[in-house]
């Protein structure tokens, strides 16, 4: 919002000296409250704040996507799927920790019911959305592993044997659960490296978790407090022997924290101070189960904001997706975590007048900025709707039949594609075509700038290739050519005036209908797209749906070859 404002201000202003910057954000700001439309495109209203990290020049930037967005964006990719799963995985892990250790003994079957719960809902993550497994693997190790000492806690020798047995229940039911997707799946991100680039500067990071974290040290203040009430003279003596120990080991971490700003890790620091905080607080004796808990999920949330900035998954692009899908995880954890420290922290803040007040006005300013993303972006994404005609359904075709967009053909000509050429062939494919027969359509180069793939999006059914970049990623275990070879053996298909040559491709991947509309025109030379028409003719395809604009071919006879 202030650099809109900033843009929007007089250049000349900047010249005032010292409140050169403001005067001019100043300015700007009450031209667009007065009306006045923001120099920049409508849709960075929403989509900056998915590139909230701050990258030099020639480095791609992190995606610091968040929940609310997900949705705004309404893009049905693993991640925002996973979300409820990961509540599950979450909820079930909690309840784990939180069973009291002198509850009624359960029936066999209420006990295996407890554990394949657990291994469906950590398994499933595996196959919905692979980044978010290992770390509720961890989070319902974490689980287990206090599930055992809340039983055995004055002996730790049945702590360790109880947790040995159910640690390899878990993994064990979390793996078997979902074998046939892990035995056939190619994981592409199979290894881990030290991240060679820029890190996060600690302003961004405020950015991005500056409420969670107004919660997250409230709650680790009350916590200390807290523990220094218990404090007595007789324990104080008693540390009295380690306090050398206890001042080398302060010293080495005020060394370590030295050292990663030294290094360039602007947030190390300050993280990883709050890591070592909230895990010191959580190992206090007598505190109740509840309240560890939420120490341990902040100080795991936290971890992985730092892990991100240390090590990077090989075949990623820069550590755009390394940072996208740990962040997702960090953003359900600490709102989790931050709601139940908000609660507790309310009623005693409010018992304070001076800190009470301080910290309302604080939390108010800090709800208030947050709060503008949801009412600014949600208008934003409205407005660059393709079309304002379009009515408000949850038919996800109903658009196509009032927008349009503008593509280049295969000169490099300005086109304009009516995507309402479509509409009524879709609808005729999905009520007539039975199966999963393959079909072939226009291959796009830049398919978030087309509508390419419509057909098979909108069908359900399988095309010869996709989008080139997320088939190579979906495959990534597999060579590039593969993928490049599908993509060329489309444009021949359709740019070719050699029948035999189309006869052969429709072969080679057993294709059962030939889509040709507006964007197949415009992405192929005439002369390729009239040879459908020779095959035709030939007896070789048969015309199954025609109107004034798409053309849908049955292919009759395939190749010998």
């Amino acid at each position: 919002m202030l650099n809109a404002w900033t843009k929007a201000g007089a250049a000349t202003l900047e010249n005032l000296p010292l409140i050169g910057g403001l005067a001019r954000t100043l300015d700007g700001g009450l031209k667009l409250l007065s009306g006045q439309p923001a120099p920049i495109y409508p849709g960075d209203w929403f989509w900056t704040a998915t590139r909230a990290i701050i990258v030099p020049e020639g480095e791609v930037a992190p995606i610091t996507e968040f929940p609310f967005f997900t949705f705004l964006y309404a893009d049905l990719h693993a991640h925002m799927i996973s979300l409820p799963l990961q509540l599950l995985a979450l909820g079930w892990a909690v309840a784990l920790a939180l069973s009291a250790p002198g509850e009624k003994r359960a029936h066999w079957y209420e006990t295996a019911l407890r554990w394949l719960v657990g291994g469906l809902a950590i398994g499933v993550l595996r196959a919905v959305n692979t980044w978010d497994w290992p770390t509720y693997l961890v989070i319902g190790g974490l689980a287990v592993l206090f599930y055992a000492y809340r039983r055995h806690g004055r002996f730790p020798l049945l702590t360790l044997t109880h947790a040995a047995v159910l640690l390899p229940l878990l993994f064990g039911l979390a793996t078997l659960t979902f074998w046939p997707f892990a035995a056939h799946y190619g994981v592409g991100y199979s290894s881990a490296s030290l991240w060679p680039g820029s890190y996060t500067l600690l302003g961004n990071y405020l950015t991005i978790h500056g409420l969670f974290l107004f919660f997250i040290v409230t709650h680790l203040a009350r916590e200390f407090r807290a523990w220094t009430a218990t404090w007595t003279e007789a324990g104080l003596r008693a540390w009295r022997e380690a306090a050398v120990l206890v001042l080398a080991a302060l010293a080495l971490f005020v060394l370590l924290l030295l050292l990663l700003l030294a290094r360039g890790y602007w947030i190390g620091p300050v993280v990883l101070t709050l890591i070592v905080v909230a895990g010191l607080l959580g190992l206090r004796p007598n505190l109740p189960p509840a309240r560890r808990i939420v120490l341990i999920l902040i100080s795991a949330a936290l971890g992985l904001t730092l892990a991100v900035e240390i090590f990077v998954l090989d075949g990623d692009i820069g550590r755009m997706n390394t940072v996208f899908k740990f962040y997702m995880q960090v953003w359900l954890l600490l709102s989790v975590a931050g709601g139940v420290t908000a609660v507790w922290a309310w009623p005693s803040l409010r018992k304070r007048p001076l800190l009470g007040q301080a910290w309302q006005v604080g939390l108010a300013l800090l709800i208030f900025a947050a709060a503008l993303y949801p009412v600014i972006a949600t208008r934003a994404k409205w407005d660059i709707r393709m079309s304002k005609e379009a009515p408000n359904t949850l038919d996800g075709m109903a658009f196509m039949r009032y927008a349009s967009y503008g593509d280049r053909d295969y000169a490099g000509n300005g086109v304009t594609i009516q995507l309402a050429d479509d509409y009524a062939a879709l609808r005729w494919m999905q009520r007539n075509i039975e199966g999963s027969p393959v079909i072939a359509e226009a291959h796009g180069g830049n398919p978030y700038r087309s509508i390419a793939n419509r057909v098979a999006m909108y069908t359900g059914l399988p095309a010869i290739v996709g989008w080139d970049w997320h088939q190579r990623q979906q495959r990534a275990v597999t060579p590039g050519s593969l993928v490049s070879a599908r993509i060329q053996d489309v444009n021949t298909l359709y740019a070719t005036t050699a029948t035999d040559a189309a006869q052969a491709i429709l072969a080679r991947y057993n294709v059962a209908y030939v889509y040709v509309g507006a964007l197949e025109r415009a992405y192929y030379p005439p002369d390729g797209i009239a040879k459908f028409e020779l095959m035709a003719g030939l007896g070789l395809l048969e015309i199954v749906y025609q109107d004034n604009a798409v053309t849908i071919y049955r292919v009759v006879q395939l190749c010998c070859h």
